[in-house]
């Protein structure tokens, strides 16, 4: 009989991204759609939790407009030999995002004005993108590029821009288990075509860390996952529902390039010290290689969360950060840079974060001077080591002022490790709830 192994955790979620990776996704288009329901199908089998939204495209957005629905069925170069490169079906970072339609005959020192390669990474494919600006383009590695030879070269593209089109944008929230309006913001985005850790990673944490926390018998908050186009989809969301988010939500966090195994990295707010800051230092602070960053180091929609007149406070949680790690922006950020144990790493430092929110309280004792911690079964009545249980150092600083994170600090643990001290405490009722 053949034995079937069942996939670990990592591996689910890398399958997913493997089924995701091919689609060609921008700011908006059918494959951003097409994205949102293949994650909707894995957070649920048949889908129907993911809302999808829509805004017109022309809309204004505080100082934004909408660009047109941008989609694409192909593109390429023909050289003088007749030779195909930049092939759209091939890797779909060739082709310059939200480029224009063209088919045309032009020589190579007119492509090379529409040409873009990085020779700091000569075997790569760059990414680059014209969102605001009409423009063509194709994307190749600087070695092809300095293969190329004089001559007429044939340029096509087979877009369209949709003045009449939409950009969507999506989310869901998981309720809490008891009465309560707070809530818990969990950002991604899903707007970029064939990269795996810069696109595909935060949202695929994000919907294994939903279908995690659906699982749970409790939860304090109640959790809003938000998944959108970069910049231009959280300021949309944003002009839908700053009041409500403003009224609620608590902490949050924005996920980004969270599947490779190289680092943990943390982007603070610009305060640095929100309860975001400290849950995300707290929790993040001791695994390996981990990295701390100001909120002068920000790139993803932690910008837009953080502006000003919004003030979410709200952190950026990565592995190896954007921007830091070479293969960013470009074909090497595939599906062997971001890996199972990657991924199942990112999943579990979220999975600890939220560990960490739901158990953060500030409690009293209710006792002068220490409790008889024996007599309720707490603690050895036979003096045989000179050892002191975590209780009692935990009950020490039970002062009305430290909550469960600071004091976690100062023991050297994590908050969520002192779950069973809390039960207990809360049992002969030797601290109380502030």
């Amino acid at each position: 009989m053949k034995n079937f192994q069942q996939d670990t955790l990592g591996q689910m979620m890398h399958n997913l991204a493997q089924k995701l990776f091919p689609i060609c996704r921008s700011i908006s288009g059918e494959g951003f759609r097409k994205s949102l329901k293949i994650l909707d199908n894995a957070l649920c089998e048949g889908g129907g939790i993911i809302r999808i939204h829509s805004i017109k495209s022309g809309s204004k957005v505080f100082d934004w407009i909408v660009p047109s629905e941008w989609n694409v069925k192909d593109s390429y170069i023909i050289t003088p030999n007749g030779k195909k490169i930049c092939d759209f079906k091939k890797h779909n970072l060739h082709l310059l995002g939200y480029s224009q339609a063209i088919n045309q005959e032009i020589s190579l020192e007119e492509l090379q004005e529409h040409l873009y390669s990085r020779s700091d990474m000569p075997d790569a494919i760059p990414y680059y993108t014209s969102y605001y600006k009409q423009r063509w383009g194709f994307c190749l590695s600087h070695n092809e590029r300095l293969k190329l030879k004089s001559g007429i070269y044939k340029v096509f593209i087979d877009s369209t821009h949709d003045k009449k089109g939409v950009l969507n944008y999506a989310d869901f929230i998981i309720p809490a288990t008891q009465k309560t309006k707070d809530e818990i913001l969990i950002s991604s985005y899903l707007c970029h075509p064939s990269m795996a850790n810069n696109e595909l990673s935060g949202p695929i944490v994000a919907v294994f860390l939903a279908k995690w926390l659906l699982e749970q018998k409790s939860r304090k908050y109640n959790y809003r996952f938000v998944l959108i186009p970069e910049t231009i989809g959280s300021l949309v969301y944003l002009s839908k529902n700053l009041k409500t988010l403003k009224a609620h939500v608590k902490a949050g966090f924005v996920l980004s390039c969270i599947g490779d195994e190289c680092a943990y990295s943390l982007i603070h707010t610009p305060s640095g010290v929100s309860l975001s800051d400290r849950v995300a230092l707290h929790t993040l602070k001791n695994k390996a290689n981990f990295k701390e960053y100001s909120f002068l180091h920000r790139g993803s929609d932690e910008r837009q969360y953080n502006a000003p007149l919004v003030n979410l406070d709200i952190v950026g949680i990565c592995r190896s950060k954007y921007g830091e790690f070479k293969e960013y922006h470009t074909s090497k950020d595939d599906l062997n840079f971001v890996t199972p144990k990657g991924l199942e790493g990112g999943l579990q430092a979220c999975k600890e974060l939220i560990l960490n929110l739901e158990i953060n309280e500030i409690y009293q004792s209710t006792t002068f001077g220490e409790p008889n911690l024996g007599k309720r079964g707490l603690y050895p009545t036979l003096n045989l080591e000179n050892k002191r249980p975590l209780i009692t150092d935990f009950l020490a600083y039970c002062d009305g002022q430290k909550d469960v994170l600071e004091i976690a600090d100062i023991l050297g643990v994590q908050g969520y490790e002192l779950q069973e001290v809390l039960k207990n405490l809360l049992k002969f009722k030797l601290i109380k709830k502030c």
